[in-house]
């Protein structure tokens, strides 16, 4: 039990958070919608790319027919590749990819061919220089030089053609294999790849099907899928923080104007959202402490006005605006049963009467953070003048407050749909009851307009005020 207590507190207005974050949601759907709204765009750049290499392949098929029926060359095949559609990027893409092989394949087929004809029409003549005639003993010495050369050459030759036969095969064996691992990597992630990459990955698989040594073959083959990975990881990263940032842009729309404005500039500018995220949140949760200071205090009068505490017209506003108020607990009737010992005092439900008069409660919600802080208080002028008794009194007070009332109030709260979380409490008797000038003290009721066991206290206006700014002592609490 405390004398004073310290709280943390939620209050969630259901709709309204049912509101924000379908509006979040909404948001990144939005952008989600636009990244899709790209990759459409990026298909039908694919789909443009294949028609040019398509009208290329077709120009390339007449320049071969064309030479073929002029000079009788061997046939060279030009392929036109064609897609389905509903194909979706990653068969677009392959089809450009394919289409682009097939027409460079095509291209140099013909450039040999080319090359043949213009052989067989313009031989190279080659004149023989005139060489003065060896003697026969000259002859005779370098042929069999010449044999043995020709034999030593032959020979080099061979282990050298057997060589290249070798190295040419291993090549290529790596290379297929190479080829096909590219293949597997590109079905699985190019359709994922960010759309600027995709030139670069086409470049890589062109050097990779030309490499010439198994190194360069490897290299070009971990240049590529290490390219890919990122590209995948990039594009990724850039649609999670696009769709973030939609989603904290619709959200920070709740903080207040300064705070709005600044975090929005943040995010505009930001790299990487996520970063920004806990701030956006605490700036809406402190918007939302202030906008929720209402309803909580709207739920302290309800409850406190309940158990039948004096709690005045301007409570709520005090509290949600300035943050403090005091509620007197009413003074003990002298002549009533409780003075007799014989029971509950009018006006205090389910709690008895306090044991002495001139103390009350004070109420505290922080400005900027979701708490409250509860102490018992006394009325400068209440104390007995002597220090001793008075710190009796103010312990007997805080004992009544934490065992009779102080659980109830906080039930009481709950029930209104604010949660309560209690961070600090300190014991009766622990310190003395903080003090409030008499002259800040708020009036009680008129003795006119009697109050009656169970009925609401009328509010402040010509019964006075129950609820005191800012007063100019204020007890230790937390």
């Amino acid at each position: 039990m405390s004398s004073s207590a310290g709280y943390g507190w939620s209050y969630v207005d259901q709709e309204a958070e049912r509101r924000r974050q379908l509006r979040a949601r909404l948001a990144a759907e939005a952008q989600r919608a636009e990244n899709l709204r790209r990759a459409e765009a990026r298909r039908a750049e694919l789909r443009a790319r294949l028609g040019e290499l398509n009208e290329q392949a077709q120009g390339l098929r007449g320049e071969a027919g064309q030479l073929r029926r002029a000079y009788r060359t061997a046939r060279v095949t030009v392929e036109t590749v064609t897609v389905g559609a509903g194909a979706d990027e990653a068969e677009l893409t392959r089809a450009v990819e394919r289409a682009r092989a097939a027409n460079a394949r095509a291209a140099q087929e013909l450039a040999e061919a080319v090359q043949e004809v213009w052989s067989a029409v313009l031989p190279e003549a080659v004149a023989e220089p005139e060489r003065s005639r060896p003697s026969r003993a000259e002859e005779r010495r370098s042929a069999g030089e010449v044999k043995a050369a020709a034999a030593a050459e032959a020979e080099a030759e061979a282990l050298a053609e057997r060589a290249r036969a070798e190295q040419a095969d291993r090549v290529e064996r790596v290379r297929s294999g190479a080829l096909v691992e590219a293949q597997a990597v590109l079905d699985r992630d190019v359709p994922r790849c960010d759309p600027a990459d995709l030139e670069r990955v086409a470049g890589l698989v062109r050097a990779l099907r030309a490499a010439a040594t198994v190194p360069e073959v490897r290299a070009t083959l971990t240049d590529l899928a290490a390219l890919v990975q990122h590209s995948v990881g990039r594009r990724a990263r850039d649609e999670e923080r696009a769709e973030l940032c939609a989603a904290l842009t619709e959200l920070v729309q709740e903080a207040e104007p300064d705070e709005r404005d600044r975090l929005l500039a943040d995010l505009a500018a930001a790299e990487d959202p996520a970063f920004l995220r806990p701030a956006v949140e605490a700036a809406v949760a402190r918007a939302d402490a202030r906008r929720n200071r209402v309803p909580v205090a709207a739920a302290l009068a309800e409850v406190l006005r309940g158990r039948d505490y004096l709690v005045g017209e301007d409570f709520e506003d005090l509290l949600a605006a300035e943050g403090e108020v005091v509620v007197p607990f009413g003074d003990p009737d002298p002549g009533g049963a409780a003075a007799a010992g014989g029971g509950q005092v009018e006006g205090f439900e389910d709690g008895g009467e306090p044991p002495a008069a001139g103390y009350g409660l004070r109420l505290v919600l922080a400005p900027d953070r979701a708490t409250l802080s509860t102490a018992v208080v006394r009325r400068e002028d209440a104390g007995t003048g002597d220090a001793w008794q008075d710190e009796e009194q103010d312990e007997s007070v805080q004992q009544w407050f934490c065992e009779e009332q102080l659980p109830a109030i906080e039930e009481g709260v709950r029930l209104q749909g604010v949660r309560l979380e209690r961070t600090s409490a300190m014991a009766p008797g622990a310190m003395a009851a903080g003090t409030v000038p008499g002259g800040s003290w708020p009036q009680p009721p008129s003795a006119a307009t009697p109050r009656r066991r169970g009925s609401r206290s009328k509010r402040s206006g010509a019964t006075g005020t129950a609820a005191v700014r800012k007063p100019q002592e204020r007890g230790r609490e937390r």
